[in-house]
């Protein structure tokens, strides 16, 4: 069993807390958020701790990091916090609930994958991936780092997502398709062929906007 602080200290912060208390093997010990969007210094008993001053409260080897869990600035915010904490010596811990159905062939670190999650065989998982309730990886496809699953996806067989990709609820992917790295794939999207990176389907079959995901950073749990 390892003790974990959480990144964030909002909803997602405490829905990861009830299901790591429920189901998870690991002991939340605390929470940590940026100097300048620190509200409060406890959150359900726990100290939060300012990210930049973390090491003083609590040093690497003594816990483990998990998250960022929101998808803020194209999930680029998660990557960057994975990416500052490594580089300060942090192990991250994942979470996994016991009632998905993972027959992966690899599954990175950071990731935060909930219940109800059917990944088939030879299917690979990238760090920093957080899946919703109910989705489905179909076999030998694979999922880029730091992507970000809403409930209800579907992935076919062999499709491959680039780093950084969204995908709302109820997005299906066709078996092969290939979707390059911060892609944004809004509800109930049908994707059948191809994108490159950064382009948004807002949300009906095929109807790709002229703009480009960067135009959406600001988009984050409220």
């Amino acid at each position: 069993m390892a003790d974990i602080v959480v990144f964030g200290a909002g909803q997602i912060a405490e829905v990861a807390k009830v299901y790591i208390d429920a189901h998870g093997s690991d002991r939340i010990v605390g929470f940590t958020v940026d100097l300048a969007y620190l509200q409060s210094e406890t959150l359900h008993g726990l100290p939060v701790v300012a990210w930049e001053g973390l090491h003083e409260r609590f040093p690497p080897g003594e816990v483990k990091l998990l998250g960022p869990l929101s998808y803020r600035r194209m999930n680029e915010f998660r990557r960057d916090r994975h990416r500052d904490g490594k580089a300060r010596g942090y192990e991250f811990a994942s979470f996994i609930h016991p009632h998905s159905h993972v027959y992966a062939s690899a599954i990175g670190e950071n990731c935060f994958i909930l219940e109800n999650n059917v990944i088939q065989p030879y299917a690979r998982i990238g760090a920093g991936v957080m899946m919703w309730s109910g989705n489905h990886v179909g076999h030998h496809a694979a999922v880029g780092d730091y992507c970000f699953l809403a409930s209800q996806v579907g992935l076919g067989g062999g499709v491959k997502l680039g780093e950084r990709c969204f995908l709302a609820g109820k997005v299906g992917v066709e078996t092969g398709v290939e979707i390059g790295e911060a892609c944004f794939l809004g509800t109930a999207a049908i994707v059948k062929k191809n994108l490159p990176a950064e382009s948004v389907v807002p949300g009906r079959e095929d109807e790709v906007a002229r703009y480009k995901s960067s135009r959406l950073k600001r988009l984050r749990f409220r």
